[in-house]
């Protein structure tokens, strides 16, 4: 979906105004990207199921090292859940589709690269198909009443790639973003939706 077609609350809108202005996007601070963004990263994410714990765990090693622990075991949310980066996943298999629940997110990352804001109110449903050998077919759908006025999806592919290994990359060791954006070097090409 278009930036301009959301639906989006007004406050909502022109914070997200204000961020297209000013990129200081926190995944370039080293921080946890929820939502569709985990799976922009850089360095790309790396998918490891556990049949025997009844998990999938999403790890962003290109990034801020963290993980994102999908439970597939058929258990609820916790009631009274402490907000996070990466909120609490359940999921399922649709036939040859994961389909992803989760709530319980903080405020602190951007659901994507332009910064299109979010609040702890946001459910989102991820559903994730291999269309191809090395196609997954990524959909989102967005159900956020504090910053949207309905739910909205959106989506993309993004390429599997087998036999492969993430490398090491220690986030703030290799961090360039601040004084790139800070000013400190004359040009920052922000044409690219992927890379921060």
């Amino acid at each position: 979906m278009r930036i301009s077609e959301l639906p989006i609350q007004p406050w909502a809108r022109a914070l997200l105004d204000y961020r297209l202005e000013n990129q200081l996007e926190p995944h370039t601070r080293c921080k946890p990207s929820g939502g569709p963004r985990q799976f922009l990263t850089p360095y790309g994410v790396e998918t490891a199921e556990m049949p025997d714990l009844k998990q999938i765990i999403i790890m962003d090693l290109g990034g801020p090292h963290t993980y994102r622990v999908i439970y597939m075991d058929g258990r609820p949310h916790p009631v009274d859940l402490q907000p996070t980066y990466y909120g609490h996943s359940t999921g399922k298999w649709d036939g040859d589709t994961l389909v992803i629940d989760t709530v319980g997110f903080n405020e602190k990352f951007w659901i994507d690269r332009q910064g299109t804001p979010h609040t702890e109110k946001l459910h989102m449903t991820e559903r994730l198909t291999r269309t191809d050998y090395n196609t997954i077919k990524y959909v989102v759908t967005i159900d956020d009443p504090g910053a949207y006025t309905k739910p909205w999806t959106s989506g993309f592919n993004f390429r599997w790639t087998a036999n492969s290994e993430l490398f090491e990359y220690v986030c703030q060791d290799n961090n360039y973003a601040p004084d790139l954006m800070v000013g400190a070097q004359e040009f920052v090409d922000r044409t690219s939706k992927i890379v921060p």
